[in-house]
């Protein structure tokens, strides 16, 4: 169920669960693969569930010599299939900085994917970084706003997301910003990532590959991040809004995520 792969240089935590077509979870920061917990345990019965850990992030390694670019992520996520023996046409669900890694693939990589579900990101050339991010970009600074307390963080974190489960915060921090490794990992993320030129190009092929395969996006309009007109960008043929939840959408509502997940597994 658990092991670790080499990928690009990378040594990547891999949790593989269940049988049937499968579906690559990607996560965001400051998170790790534990996010899609609730919802592998909804879906196990039904789907054959791959989520891992992203590099830097979790238990995975991010090697200096690996690449952020939008390519090199979409590399990478085509020879983590092939190493994990994946041949079949897959589906993508992502959130956050995992949806780049995710669109990448789609767009470099399409023959290998049969259906894409997006949650809280962007993958646009018009987003413009949040508050934090440009913080975060900030040398020294960066550093310090890396450095906040658990304390600070968790109140901070139920301010953005009141639904987060106070458990996961507990348990996520000791992985997450409490990490030197996956603090670095988001700092040169932010830094040495450009939405305006990273993205574009790709996003439009994206919308276009978006149009034509089965996708949805589910999405927590409370999300501080990134604004809820994104969520209709993708292209996506079903897009369904979570006026109540926020930016950790699928760990503030796995019931509700799973009810509308679930149908679309079963038809794509």
């Amino acid at each position: 169920m658990e092991q670790t792969v080499t990928v690009k240089d990378a040594e990547i935590f891999v949790e593989d669960v269940g049988q049937g077509v499968p579906l690559l979870m990607l996560h965001g920061s400051p998170d790790t693969s534990a996010m899609w917990q609730p919802l592998i345990e909804r879906l196990k019965d039904k789907v054959r569930c791959i989520a891992i850990d992203l590099p830097g992030f979790g238990r995975s390694t991010l090697p200096d010599s690996f690449s952020l670019s939008v390519d090199n992520m979409a590399d990478f996520v085509n020879a983590l299939l092939d190493k994990l023996g994946v041949q079949e046409p897959i589906r993508l669900l992502s959130a956050d900085f995992g949806s780049h890694y995710a669109q990448a693939f789609l767009v470099k990589y399409p023959q290998r994917v049969r259906g894409v579900v997006v949650s809280n990101s962007t993958f646009h050339h018009d987003y413009q970084w949040h508050s934090f991010a440009k913080l975060y970009r900030l040398p020294v600074l960066g550093e310090l706003l890396m450095a906040l307390p658990q304390s600070m963080l968790a109140k901070s974190l139920k301010q953005y997301a009141p639904a987060l489960p106070d458990s996961y915060i507990e348990e996520s921090y000791p992985v997450g910003f409490g990490s030197t490794k996956v603090r670095k990992t988001i700092l040169r993320m932010y830094r040495e990532r450009n939405p305006q030129k990273d993205f574009a190009g790709w996003d439009e092929k994206s919308k276009a590959l978006m149009q034509q395969k089965p996708s949805m996006v589910l999405w927590g309009d409370r999300d501080p991040f990134a604004d809820s007109a994104f969520a209709d960008k993708f292209g996506a043929q079903q897009v369904v809004h979570f006026k109540d939840y926020s930016h950790w959408l699928p760990l503030e509502a796995p019931d509700a995520y799973a009810e509308k997940l679930i149908p679309w597994l079963a038809s794509a």
